[in-house]
């Protein structure tokens, strides 16, 4: 779809996924306008006066939408109004499942509204619905936890098969530029299923350091991140996800990655000790 007079719109664009989407289509020759809060053509999704100088031009967009809610609809029919000829949304695996066992509609989770918001947009659309990501441990929420040689969890047991945010970006890549995603909900996750504790070894065995993970109740759990002074819906939320993982929900592996790229995602070890190479946990 895309050549090198297109723009193809990467919103989240300082994030896991953002970041390394931009830098494949850029290394790829394609043209992209990267935005956030802070960029100069500035995006912001509660602020309408923002999204038309971001479409502005631009063939297909990607569309990383915050947690929270926010006018998906008004987005999409921004995107829509300014010519946009494809959209694709990232949203969690099977969302729909978590926003049932908490209670909600697309409205109240800002990935459900935006996977919906596309499909009814009324132009080309694929939703791209991801595991946990593998940096969530080297870059997001863990890190400090992994650093400090403890992680406490309330999953015990349970497994899940982590994404390399690598490979999310490529595919997000392919079914920007390619035809024949249209109409498509990919779910994304790694070759394989594993327990907490058994990714927190691999990353300890490739880090060259002692690293524990430590099961915990979902009631001390809660308690610790109220502790923290966490907003009280994002201990809601959390505990609502862990529930959904603890019950194998998003547990099995996903083919994805294989349907789009024609290859297996990278194996957690592996993606460990790249990561430890670069000094994730130096």
């Amino acid at each position: 779809m895309s050549n090198e007079n297109e723009i193809i719109l990467v919103t989240g664009a300082t994030g896991k996924v953002g970041r390394r989407l931009t830098a494949q289509l850029r290394e790829a020759g394609h043209s992209v306008r990267a935005v956030s809060r802070s960029t100069e053509i500035r995006f912001d999704w509660h602020d309408e006066s923002t999204w038309a100088a971001a479409f502005e031009g631009v063939s297909a967009a990607y569309l990383i939408p915050p947690d929270e809610p926010f006018p998906a609809e008004a987005v999409a029919a921004s995107a829509a109004k300014a010519g946009v000829r494809r959209l694709v949304a990232q949203s969690g695996r099977r969302i729909e499942v978590l926003a049932e066992a908490a209670g909600v509609g697309p409205e109240a989770v800002g990935m459900y509204a935006a996977q919906e918001a596309v499909k009814a947009s009324g132009v080309e659309w694929t939703v791209l619905q991801a595991n946990n990501f593998n940096q969530n441990f080297s870059e997001g929420d863990m890190l400090e936890a992994i650093r400090a040689g403890e992680l406490f969890l309330p999953v015990e047991d349970t497994v899940e098969p982590f994404i390399d945010v690598e490979d999310i970006a490529a595919v997000a890549a392919v079914v920007l530029t390619e035809d024949g995603h249209h109409g498509r909900t990919y779910e994304l996750s790694g070759p394989e299923s594993l327990t907490f504790e058994a990714a927190v070894e691999a990353i300890a065995e490739a880090a060259g350091k002692a690293i524990v993970f430590q099961p915990v109740s979902p009631e001390d759990y809660a308690a610790a991140l109220r502790a923290e002074q966490l907003p009280e819906d994002l201990v809601f939320f959390l505990d609502v996800m862990y529930r959904v993982m603890r019950e194998g929900k998003i547990g099995d592996v996903a083919d994805g990655v294989v349907q789009v790229l024609g290859r297996k995602p990278v194996a957690f070890a592996d993606w460990a000790k790249r990561a430890a190479a670069e000094g994730a946990w130096s």
